[in-house]
């Protein structure tokens, strides 16, 4: 069995390869600010796509998107606010959410588009 960082690497780069092969353009992989920390960054149609991976071996208690809790969502919708502000200015952002079952018979993805919407004047 993967450890966890083992096995959220390898969910990252089977999801920048499932994105890459949908025609998304990958700019960055974990990027950080600060502690905080996005797992892609992508674009694809002038549209810039935070995307976070969540990959699990056991679907006995959760499916992997359901990780991505409000708290989490929080901590993605400031770094996303921090790339839009210095890299990516007057662009449109999407956050999805890449859900990966580990399965034995191979990864099973799910690409969810529009995962989550940031609340207006929420104060991220």
């Amino acid at each position: 069995m993967r450890s966890c960082i083992n096995k959220g690497k390898y969910g990252e780069r089977i999801a920048a390869e499932f994105l890459q092969s949908k025609g998304y353009k990958l700019h960055f992989t974990n990027y950080r600010l600060g502690r905080l920390e996005v797992d892609l960054v992508c674009e694809v149609e002038n549209t810039i796509i935070v995307v976070e991976v969540k990959a699990l071996s056991s679907l006995n208690y959760k499916l992997p998107f359901e990780s991505v809790r409000l708290d989490k969502q929080r901590k993605i919708i400031q770094v996303a606010d921090h790339l839009l502000k210095t890299r990516f200015m007057n662009r449109d952002c999407r956050f999805d959410i890449v859900s990966i079952y580990l399965s034995n018979n191979g990864p099973q993805i799910e690409h969810i588009e529009d995962a989550f919407i940031p609340e207006i004047g929420a104060g991220y």
